[in-house]
């Protein structure tokens, strides 16, 4: 090229441009974590807890609750264990993980491969130590070899499934990174105690390796039989469960026949029956309000509270008597698919409550946002950082709820359940698909059956109105759903934003 003079650079020059072109690619790397210095991460969930237990966790609402936001639009959208903490884990609806139920539960999470791709895959490759103490997913290790741990795990400690009906509070089995150890009925071997020491070592050998770290604590209360600690038995003998208008419903005419058919079966669940429960299950939960005390002092005494989020929630919520219903979980009812979600952390105003819908499919994307670290594209949820920090955001209008596999025979990767709590768990008939919108329910069971709640004037899910509205507005309600039944990554999240209707008569 005419006029053209290439310009020469001597050695030093080369490696200082080298030099600064590296650093502007590692900025660039890391452009999308807020945070100057990575913050730990960590997870309290809790299992079976509905929002009617909250007021007896008085440490629990002060250092998270006050000290953070509350999210008083939290949805778990398959109300069962192993589906809700699969979806929390890859941030999918449960027809994309294909953990529909809790049967076979881990054994087809194993099959499909998908720890390979979860949360604490993502956080460690981005430098994180991950940890999990306690209840993994529903039929661990089943397929996969007694000894088996997952990928992406630093330091692992979980239930071992059992087949006996036994439970998680005492004399129970733990696969300790690898070695299968087992506990007995002695005070110190209960569970939510044990969990606790562990957590606070792997904090301490955290620190001490100067890393940042994801803990996710999972205590198996107030799960039945929810035992307590023994420091705390006896303590809520009195205690009497909130009943709604909806407890012992009347007149369950208009609610689906696989409802009227479980309500009306075996003994009543009266008010002596909700209150027991209800005790053994405030009391189960002393010992975790104690735990997240003990783990807040913990991180203030390292001086790492200031740069940790700490969440607190449960897998999925639990109903007591509502509509009929003995205890359990697994329907479309509030009881079920709403529960407790509080964080603190960096940047949150303390008091801050935030009311969009949020859901456990948003856990994974926002705490990888909070880490900086690179998530894969089939993500369906989205993340809600924003929104703690005080931000405005687009959202959603509505979620998809389902329970049940309803396109093919049920998998037989594993034995049954031994966890029977769950009244629809393996019953074919109980299986749906739901819109939960901002004011409302739509279900569709596998059967045939529609139900239709109008939650601004029947807040406790009494009127069925789906026999009610006009042929147009249940085309539309069909219409929706069957587009969210299917969706994938994106258009998740382009359909929930179009889930508001207006209803006909």
């Amino acid at each position: 090229m005419a006029g053209f003079k290439p310009v020469m650079r001597s050695p030093m020059q080369k490696k200082i441009i080298i030099a600064i072109i590296i650093f502007l690619i590692l900025q660039g790397c890391t452009a999308n974590n807020p945070f100057q210095d990575p913050p730990n991460i960590v997870l309290i969930l809790t299992d079976d807890m509905d929002n009617t237990l909250m007021p007896y966790m008085p440490k629990t609402n002060q250092l998270i609750g006050e000290q953070g936001a509350t999210l008083d639009n939290y949805f778990i959208t398959t109300p069962v264990c192993c589906s809700s903490r699969a979806s929390m884990l890859r941030g999918q609806y449960a027809h994309n993980t294909d953990i529909l139920q809790n049967s076979p539960g881990f054994a087809r999470f194993y099959k499909l491969d998908e720890e390979k791709d979860t949360l604490n895959v993502w956080l460690q490759n981005a430098g994180y130590r991950t940890a999990l103490f306690g209840k993994y997913l529903n039929n661990y290790p089943v397929n996969a070899g007694k000894t088996y741990v997952p990928p992406g795990w630093t330091d692992w400690a979980a239930f071992v499934s059992n087949r006996d009906e036994g439970n998680f509070f005492y004399n129970y089995t733990m696969n300790i990174n690898g070695e299968l150890v087992d506990f007995s009925d002695s005070p110190e071997d209960y569970s939510t105690d044990m969990i606790l020491d562990k957590s606070l070592a792997f904090i301490g050998s955290s620190v001490a390796a100067d890393s940042p770290f994801f803990l996710f604590v999972s205590v198996y209360a107030p799960h039945g039989p929810a035992i307590p600690a023994p420091r705390h038995r006896g303590l809520f003998s009195d205690l009497t469960y909130p009943k709604k208008t909806s407890f012992n419903e009347a007149d369950i005419s208009d609610k689906p026949l696989l409802i009227q058919t479980l309500a009306t079966g075996g003994d009543v669940f009266d008010e002596n029956d909700a209150n027991g429960y209800f005790q053994g299950r405030a009391s189960s939960l002393q010992a975790v309000d104690e735990l997240v005390e003990k783990l807040v002092q913990t991180l203030e005494s390292n001086g790492e509270l200031d740069n940790t989020y700490i969440f607190f929630t449960s897998d999925n919520g639990f109903h007591l008597g509502e509509h009929g219903l003995s205890s359990g979980k697994g329907t479309a009812y509030e009881e079920d698919i709403r529960v407790p979600f509080m964080v603190r952390g960096p940047g949150i105003e303390p008091g801050t409550a935030v009311s969009q819908m949020t859901a456990n499919i948003d856990f994974a994307p926002t705490v990888a946002e909070i880490a900086g670290a690179e998530t894969p594209f089939f993500i369906d949820g989205r993340s809600f950082l924003p929104m703690l920090l005080g931000e405005q955001v687009p959202w959603r209008d509505g979620l998809l709820v389902e329970f049940g596999y309803i396109d093919e025979e049920e998998p037989s990767d594993a034995p049954p359940d031994p966890e029977t709590d769950n009244a629809l768990n393996g019953v074919r008939g109980g299986a749906f698909r739901a819109i939960r919108g901002l004011d409302y329910v739509y279900v569709e069971y596998v059967n045939g059956e529609i139900e239709f709640y109008d939650l601004v004037t029947d807040p406790y899910q009494l009127e069925n109105l789906a026999g009610s509205l006009s042929a147009e507005t249940l085309s539309v309600l069909h219409t929706k759903l069957d587009g969210l039944k299917y969706c994938e990554d994106e258009s998740c999240r382009v359909l929930d934003q179009e889930l508001k209707i207006e209803i006909q008569k």
